[in-house]
């Protein structure tokens, strides 16, 4: 088989399995393989090695079923970086860039010493941030040990020896002490049970810990950062959380009521409120 008659047949079981954009998956999942994209199209005539079809068409078999692709190759782009991905760690979204520009412009007009990113998963958006500003210390912290050793991973491939950086597992800010931040993010688990039934099969794919809050509002976690915040911030410090566009007058009247100020509501790229955010006072 060439590799053009390959790609085709793999398209058409993507479609055929309902699979968005089959020949995008297809030259993505081929390149994981180590088949440029522009090999696809110079050795489109070729034959195709047997050991290399029946691992590409293994991968289709497997994106069929609607496992992320994010998944089966690795890999995810985020804020311009390559993230390590694996399935104990939520996929990263452009959805989540809105958090990260938030806590970034802060930095830039008020400086970091320090920077936490809590239920960090990959460590995507602590490490998106220290790679774009100036953070003296970055703490990578998520309950789930897994995560982190990913998370461990992508600190060491992606950020220099200019920032110091750690990774602490831990329920929320149980593991920290008494220390504190001058800015705080957060992509907490903030689905709620009522919604599930709705998610993508992909998403649902992804590992429970890191999508579900058990609170009827899916706020139960990110009331408990609001909470806790504040005897972890500097004064003056920044707190900015994701969460769904249902969920963010709730959190924003949360932030107010624990003493933030300045307290916004974000939007991120489709339009959708997505991240709220606020400082604690001097």
């Amino acid at each position: 088989m060439t590799l053009r008659q390959l790609r085709l047949e793999a398209a058409a079981r993507l479609e055929e399995a309902g699979i968005p954009q089959p020949m995008l998956e297809v030259r993505v999942l081929l390149e994981s393989l180590g088949i440029s994209a522009e090999r696809q199209i110079i050795d489109a005539a070729k034959s195709v090695d047997g050991e290399l079809e029946s691992r590409f068409l293994s991968l289709v078999r497997q994106r069929s079923a609607h496992q992320p692709s994010s998944y089966l190759t690795g890999h995810r782009e985020f804020y311009g970086l390559d993230f390590i991905v694996d399935r104990n760690t939520l996929i990263p979204r452009a959805d989540t860039e809105t958090l990260v520009d938030a806590a970034a412009a802060y930095i830039r007009q008020h400086g970091c010493t320090a920077l936490l990113d809590l239920c960090t998963g990959t460590g995507c958006v602590g490490i998106a941030i220290a790679h774009s500003t100036a953070v003296g210390r970055l703490v990578l912290a998520d309950i789930s040990m897994s995560a982190l050793e990913v998370a461990h991973r992508n600190a060491a491939a992606l950020l220099g020896t200019e920032t110091a950086w750690d990774c602490v597992c831990g329920d929320l800010f149980s593991a920290l002490g008494n220390q504190r931040f001058s800015v705080i993010t957060a992509n907490p688990p903030y689905i709620c049970r009522s919604w599930e039934a709705g998610l993508s099969r992909e998403v649902a794919n992804e590992p429970a810990l890191a999508l579900f809050d058990e609170a009827v509002d899916g706020l139960g976690t990110a009331r408990r950062i609001v909470d806790e915040a504040p005897a972890h911030l500097f004064p003056g410090g920044f707190l900015a959380l994701e969460c769904d566009y249902r969920q963010t007058g709730d959190l924003a009247v949360c932030m107010e009521q624990r003493g933030f100020r300045q307290v916004d509501v974000l939007k991120d790229l489709a339009g959708l409120d997505r991240v709220v955010c606020g400082l604690l006072p001097l």
